[in-house]
């Protein structure tokens, strides 16, 4: 078991139908995503173990084998992914940022 404190959102599905539609989306993904997440035309090329852990949460390990030609033997890359349903509940935009007051140094300086 290991412990990682950094995680991101990196895609985000939206899905027509309402919550039941939803989850079963996110079921088949968990069967059929690449180590991205992306779902993939060949699932059967990677091995994977999907746990569910909650109603509409899984975590899935996706295995993927390579050959490596310094060792001589097939190598295998695990990665992780999870996927939660979700339902949006507010959405804003962050402003644009402004450029720096010019200090008193860079004035006198004729700086921007």
């Amino acid at each position: 078991m290991g412990v990682d404190s950094h995680w991101e959102l990196s895609r985000v599905i939206p899905v027509d139908g309402g919550r039941d539609q939803a989850v079963a989306q996110a079921a088949e993904l968990a069967r059929k995503c690449d180590g991205s997440g992306q779902e993939v035309h060949d699932p059967e090329t990677f091995g994977r173990r999907v746990f569910r852990s909650g109603e509409a949460d899984w975590l899935v390990e996706i295995s993927s084998p390579y050959w490596s030609d310094y060792i001589k033997k097939s190598i295998t890359h695990k990665s992780h992914v999870r996927i939660s349903v979700a339902e949006l509940e507010h959405h804003s935009e962050a402003p644009d940022a402004e450029p720096p007051a010019k200090s008193r140094l860079r004035r006198a300086l004729g700086m921007s």
